[in-house]
């Protein structure tokens, strides 16, 4: 669950900056992502990009609202998407459909065969 500040900085943007450790230094890209009505945040990533070869040693983020907005701390956790909700899969698809995931059978597909991680944000 997102703390309330940070779920109503949310509205009206479409990335974050977000954080991954590396060597104890912090390393932050801008990303799109999906929230959920539950205060869930999900995040699609290339299997190969660094962020995730850093989240597979240590599960530690950090979300920011762009331009001095809040942040939150979590944990990524990675997901199946045939474990997901289809509402949420719905979501999903709708957001990164350019990648090549334009229907939940795709994004299935792409997780499956390891070119994208799909991970949500635990936050505590």
């Amino acid at each position: 669950m997102l703390p309330p500040g940070f779920e109503k900085a949310l509205e009206g943007t479409d990335e974050l900056l977000v954080g991954s450790r590396e060597d104890s230094r912090e390393r932050a890209v801008r990303v799109w992502f999906v929230a959920t009505a539950a205060g869930e945040i999900y995040l699609f990533n290339y299997a190969y990009a660094l962020r995730v070869a850093r989240w597979r040693t240590d599960p530690w983020t950090r979300l920011t609202v762009p331009g001095g907005g809040p942040s939150v701390e979590g944990k990524v956790r990675f997901v199946d998407p045939g474990d997901l909700d289809p509402a949420v899969q719905e979501m999903i698809v709708e957001r990164w459909g350019m990648w090549g995931a334009p229907t939940p059978e795709g994004l299935r597909r792409m997780v499956r065969d390891g070119s994208h991680v799909l991970v949500r944000v635990e936050v505590p």
